[in-house]
């Protein structure tokens, strides 16, 4: 009788270690994240995405794969986001404008020469912006994973130096298709032309545009110093770019694999922003050393004469949002 409870002990336990074991691998046992991003190999966002995957495969014993697509290989920004929201992709790390199109909040990060510097976002994001823009984030099948880094943008051009908004006139700027980048353009007094990030480099070597803008890094990173030879640090712009998962797949992963993505995503996400702010000044030198002059303008002039995307912004997010944003954008200043 001894014999045959411990049996039968034995039997619920091994059932209970292979159950257990089921959950903790998902119904299909190994489990593939498809993380797709349009930056170079090597920009620090894919430094971020190797650490990542790399952390995330270890901490689950090798049963989360997380295979990793670079340089707009599937797609720009915008498809990126599109594909992972109907779950063609898992994982993006898209920048705000490109989130925008589905959570129309998300612009207001972008208003011109809202941030003076990085301590500044930091404290914006430590807020409740996050809190405000995950339910509609979910609406749309997003899970929010972790705020990464991009940069704050600068124009360049291959035609002259801009010092003054009066220097930006006629210019052909190439912007993404986002808007507060063109409208912030067209208010300087320059033309905004939209062409997609991976005909950029065509269209500045074959002079369809005048010049761009985007962080140093990725200025750096695409070799743009070898059309552009004047950068202009204005830091008009800010964009973190934010890492987005589709939620059926995060919610389809054990509890314990969605605590190690959140936490991996984090901690990726704080090692790119280290690196991107701590190589920003060596990556001017190297633009130096590669031909470029860098100005660095007096920007009250341009933060009145951008001054009217404000109103454009209300009008795109609606005056509730625009308000409580602005709310939100204040206590960071205090």
């Amino acid at each position: 009788m001894k014999k045959i409870v411990v049996i039968a002990l034995l039997i619920v336990i091994t059932g209970y270690v292979f159950a257990a074991g089921k959950s903790e691998a998902g119904a299909g046992g190994a489990v593939e994240i498809k993380f797709a991003h349009y930056l170079a190999e090597s920009h620090p966002a894919h430094d971020a995405a190797l650490a990542f995957a790399k952390a995330v495969n270890e901490r689950t014993d090798g049963i989360v794969t997380v295979t990793i697509f670079p340089n707009s290989m599937l797609g720009n920004s915008q498809e990126l986001v599109e594909q992972t929201t109907n779950g063609a992709l898992d994982l993006v790390i898209p920048t705000e404008p490109a989130i925008a199109k589905y959570v129309k909040k998300f612009n207001m990060v972008g208003a011109p020469f809202a941030f003076k510097d990085y301590a500044a976002t930091d404290k914006l994001f430590a807020g409740d912006f996050i809190k405000w823009v995950t339910p509609d984030l979910e609406d749309v099948g997003l899970k929010y994973l972790a705020r990464w880094e991009y940069g704050f943008r600068n124009y360049t051009t291959s035609v002259h130096q801009i010092n003054t908004p009066a220097d930006m006139q006629g210019l052909k700027i190439r912007t993404p298709p986002d808007f507060v980048n063109s409208a912030t353009v067209k208010a300087l007094g320059g033309v905004s032309q939209t062409i997609a990030f991976t005909e950029l480099p065509m269209a500045l070597k074959q002079g369809v545009v005048d010049g761009q803008e985007n962080p140093i890094a990725t200025i750096l990173t695409n070799k743009m110093y070898e059309t552009q030879k004047y950068l202009s640090m204005v830091n008009y712009t800010y964009n973190s770019t934010h890492l987005l998962m589709n939620i059926d797949k995060f919610k389809s992963l054990s509890a314990k694999q969605q605590k190690i993505i959140l936490e991996e995503a984090e901690k990726a996400g704080l090692a790119m922003q280290k690196a991107v702010r701590e190589k920003e000044a060596d990556q001017i030198k190297e633009l130096e050393a590669q031909g470029m002059e860098v100005a660095y303008p007096d920007t009250k002039p341009f933060i009145t004469a951008a001054a009217p995307v404000y109103e454009e912004l209300k009008a795109q997010v609606g005056e509730a949002d625009f308000d409580y944003y602005m709310d939100l954008l204040g206590k960071s200043r205090r």
